[in-house]
């Protein structure tokens, strides 16, 4: 049987989730749904990162716009997340240095017109926030999925969806959500495409 205060706990983490949720900037969401089907449109790839929690929404959100937007006779979406091949990710943080993991698999794969989506809880994470420099340098445009105030990524990116909370786990969830968002419109937009 559960104690008052744990119900209670439970209670207040449901409402501060809600509260952010709710505080969420819908048009901003749009926005990057947009940057993502111009990708999609143009043949170019949708790359991914993050650390910690956030690199399993990257690989997260990776599985899902590769798999669950798939329609019959249309083309699919290209979709990489830089934190899955551990073996190379290992190699580079030890001989390279852990700043530099993203940015040097992305000197071998990114293109003009590609996209990153960049995600980090605080915004300043060094490795992330040294992917979305390297990527605007190379034309790629950026997506940040932030929380916190923002940090440094938030001003590297062309849009910029912001969990306004100062809580890794409400950040992390509002991440998820917003990958679930990304996934359901891509999907319904790669069926539609002609």
């Amino acid at each position: 049987m559960q104690t008052p205060a744990v119900v209670d706990h439970v209670r207040r983490y449901l409402e501060r989730l809600a509260a952010m949720l709710a505080a969420l900037d819908a048009e901003a969401v749009a926005r990057a749904i947009g940057v993502l089907e111009a990708a999609h449109a143009g043949h170019r790839t949708i790359f991914i990162c993050g650390n910690g929690g956030s690199a399993a929404t990257a690989s997260h959100m990776a599985a899902d716009l590769g798999k669950n937007t798939v329609a019959p006779g249309r083309r699919r979406l290209r979709v990489l997340s830089l934190n899955d091949n551990m073996a190379w990710f290992s190699a580079l943080a030890n001989d390279s240095g852990y700043a530099a993991v993203f940015v040097e698999q992305m000197e071998n794969l990114v293109e003009a017109g590609d996209v990153l989506v960049a995600i980090s809880a605080s915004g300043d994470s060094e490795n992330v926030v040294r992917a979305a420099e390297f990527a605007r340098g190379h034309g790629a445009r950026v997506v940040a999925l932030v929380g916190f105030d923002g940090g440094r990524l938030a001003g590297l990116a062309d849009v910029c969806v912001h969990l306004r909370a100062h809580e890794y786990g409400l950040v992390e969830d509002g991440h998820l959500v917003v990958n679930h968002m990304f996934t359901e419109a891509l999907r319904r937009s790669v069926a539609e495409q002609a």
